[in-house]
């Protein structure tokens, strides 16, 4: 990729060619107006689109507040429980955190741009592109880990540029901070070291940096954020760093295709696929011309920023189930660099706005399915639909419970339908998971038990999802009795959408007590975490 003077882009065409994009003029104030759009678009959807399971179990973290978790570093919940503790427990107040992560991250997408290439116009662009993918729209209302992880990665890049430019190593600093930040957010935020050293490597007019002690100090103030969450795996026998690390490379097989073919496709839709394939080639053509050494300095950061999650996570996909918002962190700096290639080129603003016109069109497809009540699509697909109403059922469970004098729970086969039941129940009570009938439970394996459950009644939700997929029988060695006592079906367009099975157990014999998550899980699946 031919690399552009620091203070411009390539002269323009001349003037009077209306189709040439970098003839189009961009006012000082179009950024903050892009990002205020997108703002406000992200809090109607945050007040108007259904609470998803994922974001239900970290909202459930928020309300047993703890140092670390199982799954993941603490910083998003600690976001959720801020925005609720404002906004109380509702869609709105949970998904308001990811909107307040993604307002930040636009402000450090634009300022790193714009401190990068000194380019408006790029900056411009290259926003509005980010802001059109369907993965970056996700996390800017669905609070998980990946929002700060994003936050601390590319303020972590921005910061490391301006110890690039300016010769100051007071900027690695801040960049230790934001990878702190990073590190709090998700544990795959430790890929940025590798992805630092190799730009430092491969950027002759970087590696002096190696020399001094600035990047060695950075490592130490990013480690020292991160000792609350070493603290805790060490008062839980490691079992975050387990779950993540050593379990994570056990669960990976042999060679296995269809895994890269899935997350083939994933990627394609989250990205969208002109967003995706101008991705792609800006990819191949910074790192062809990196070994050609005709690249500069922001290019290789960018590229490095990039390639390691990129291809770490690809050759993961060979072997294993690779998740679609692990490649989160490395889509962003090739969309960057996809749009500085198409303004050298000079494409003309008709392909460009058909290029951008296919990544809305499929993100308003999205939106228009999550915003649809009871949308009858398959069922693991639409995992949101049916719950507020199943609740309804489920708490009249509880108070025939209460009227007989009964202590009762509610527990289901998976950590995601254990959270959403505890959103939408009254007064949202402490819900349990397979860890009532000694299987494993994520998180929920280290929330306190509500008091002594032993004798209590048991309410069982299953489903029709595979989630869900649970033989009673399984459970019915752990109380006196168990029967069904009710199913709720959820219809849109003549089609059912949700079918909830309840079943209810009496004489429950007590909590097994597991020698955590690493206990025996019988013949259950294990659960998985994004």
């Amino acid at each position: 990729m031919t690399s552009l003077n620091p203070t411009s882009l390539p002269s323009p065409k001349p003037a009077g060619d209306p189709t040439a994009l970098r003839d189009w003029p961009v006012h000082r104030l179009a950024l903050a107006t892009l990002i205020a759009g997108f703002t406000l678009l992200r809090l109607l959807l945050a007040a108007t689109t259904p609470l998803l399971p994922q974001e239900a179990y970290y909202w459930s973290w928020s309300q047993h507040p703890a140092l670390s978790y199982f799954d993941h570093p603490p910083l998003a919940s600690y976001g959720i429980g801020l925005t609720t503790a404002i906004f109380g427990s509702t869609t709105f107040g949970i998904k308001l955190s990811a909107v307040l992560w993604s307002l930040g991250l636009n402000l450090l997408w634009a300022r790193l741009v714009l401190d990068m290439y000194d380019n408006r116009r790029l900056a411009f662009w290259s926003l509005l592109a980010l802001n059109l993918t369907l993965l970056y729209q996700v996390l800017g209302i669905g609070p998980a880990p990946d929002a700060p992880l994003l936050l601390g990665w590319v303020g972590t890049i921005w910061a490391v540029w301006q110890a690039s430019r300016s010769g100051q190593g007071r900027w690695w600093l801040l960049a230790g901070v934001f990878a702190g930040l990073a590190l709090l957010g998700k544990y795959s935020a430790v890929l940025l070291g590798p992805a630092l050293l190799l730009y430092l490597v491969v950027t002759p007019s970087q590696r002096r940096w190696l020399r001094t002690p600035w990047p060695w100090v950075a490592m130490l103030i990013a480690a020292a954020m991160f000792t609350p969450v070493v603290w805790w795996n060490a008062q839980h026998d490691w079992a975050s760093f387990a779950f993540q690390g050593s379990r994570r490379v056990g669960q990976m097989g042999g060679f296995k295709l269809r895994f890269f073919f899935l997350l083939l496709l994933t990627q394609v839709l989250l990205v969208t696929p002109w967003l995706f394939g101008l991705s792609l080639q800006a990819f191949w053509q910074a790192t062809r011309d990196s070994f050609a050494g005709r690249t500069d300095a922001r290019t290789r950061l960018l590229l490095a920023s990039a390639a390691v999650p990129l291809l770490l996570f690809t050759l993961v996909s060979l072997r294993s189930h690779a998740k679609l918002n692990w490649l989160a962190p490395a889509w962003w700096s090739l969309i960057v660099l996809g749009m500085v290639a198409v303004l050298e080129r000079g494409i003309s603003a008709r392909r460009l706005a058909w290029g951008l016109g296919s990544s809305a069109a499929v993100l308003v497809v999205a939106l228009v399915v999550m915003l649809t009540p009871n949308l009858p699509v398959l069922r693991d697909l639409n995992s949101w639909s049916g719950w507020d109403q199943a609740a309804q059922h489920v708490q009249r469970q509880l108070d025939d419970a209460q009227a007989r004098g009964e202590q009762a729970f509610v527990f289901a086969p998976n950590y995601k339908i254990s959270s959403l039941l505890r959103f939408h129940l009254p007064g949202q009570p402490r819900t349990y998971a397979q860890d009532i009938y000694g299987a494993r439970a994520l998180q929920f394996d280290y929330f306190p038990l509500d008091g002594d459950l032993k004798g209590a009644t048991g309410i069982l939700v299953l489903s029709d999802q595979a989630q869900s997929r649970l033989n009673p029988a399984r459970v019915a060695p752990y109380f006196d009795t168990l029967e069904k006592v009710d199913t709720i079906e959820t219809r849109g367009f003549g089609r059912r959408t949700r079918r909830v099975e309840i079943w209810r157990g009496t004489g429950y014999k007590g909590h097994p007590r597991l020698d955590g998550p690493q206990g025996p899980a019988g013949d259950d699946p294990e659960p998985e975490s994004e």
